[in-house]
């Protein structure tokens, strides 16, 4: 596995759970790496795929980021396709 890939897989919370690894470390640097996108849609996946990760293991904001980086990311894409459309949609 190249090292780029490995360094990347384990430094994203991939391979462990965010706020075990950072016990004892800033509330507020916990809290950033945790309202990640890429951290908060693994966590939903984790609850939705392992059987023994229950609610409990879920932050308590899960949701509200989840459907906020939704409605961003939607809203972002939306307005840069619409004022792309000149450039890709005249051929």
């Amino acid at each position: 596995m190249p090292f780029i890939l490995r360094t990347w897989m384990y430094t994203s919370g991939v391979m462990f759970s965010i706020s075990k690894m950072m016990e004892g470390r800033s509330e507020v640097f916990v809290r950033l790496l945790q309202v990640n996108p890429a951290a908060i849609y693994m966590d939903l996946m984790r609850f939705a795929l392992i059987d023994g990760y229950g609610a409990s293991n879920l932050p308590p904001h899960v949701w509200a980021i989840a459907t906020f980086w939704a409605v961003v990311l939607f809203v972002g894409g939306f307005v840069y396709f619409w004022k792309a459309e000149e450039r890709y949609g005249r051929g």
